[in-house]
């Protein structure tokens, strides 16, 4: 008989999406997330989607039909959401905009847009929630890389669909994971993972 764990199945009941400064620093151990991190308010009932998109380079030897070695070439981790909220986290993150770029004059607040925009790093933090359980996305160095269509019509909220990629920053880190779900990593007679 298999040893199965329904304790061990998890949703993604609720969460968030933080946006900050490159080089803002993350609280530790799943701590509260403070200034200067930003939170993107409220995201669509799809949640967050993480995807990771893996390019493999196959040698096949001339006497064989099936390779006998792969190698990774490319690992790229994205995580998508559609942002609820117009507020100025959500429009600058959208259109690439830093403070300095916004004009305020009274109760009207304006940008201009012009030639290709300049890369728009930022760091990003993503909380998934399932009752006492948690994990938790830190993309110290990442950028918005894909934007979907905003929509305006009287029954449709104007949204905010972003794509998020993590690259790799300055340390050598494109994200950090942390799981607060009740399990323990196994460890090898020498050591090592299972």
């Amino acid at each position: 008989m298999a040893d199965f764990d329904s304790e061990a199945a998890r949703l993604g009941i609720t969460g968030a999406l933080r946006v900050g400064k490159v080089g803002s620093e993350a609280p530790t151990k799943m701590g509260a997330w403070a200034d200067p991190w930003k939170s993107l308010g409220y995201i669509s009932g799809d949640g967050i989607t993480e995807t990771l998109d893996e390019s493999r380079e196959e040698f096949t030897p001339w006497q064989k039909s099936s390779p006998i070695r792969t190698s990774v070439t490319s690992s790229v981790k994205k995580f998508q959401a559609v942002l609820w909220e117009s507020n100025f986290e959500t429009i600058s993150l959208y259109y690439r905009k830093g403070i300095e770029d916004f004009e305020v004059d009274g109760d009207i607040v304006s940008f201009t847009e012009g030639d290709a925009p300049a890369q728009d790093i930022r760091a990003f933090g993503i909380d998934v929630v399932d009752g006492v359980y948690a994990r938790r996305f830190t993309l110290p160095y990442a950028e918005v890389t894909d934007r979907g269509d905003i929509v305006y019509k009287s029954d449709t909220i104007i949204a905010y669909d972003v794509t998020i990629t993590a690259l790799v920053g300055p340390d050598g880190i494109s994200v950090k994971r942390e799981f607060k779900e009740g399990w323990k990593v196994p460890t090898a007679p020498d050591g090592g993972g299972a």
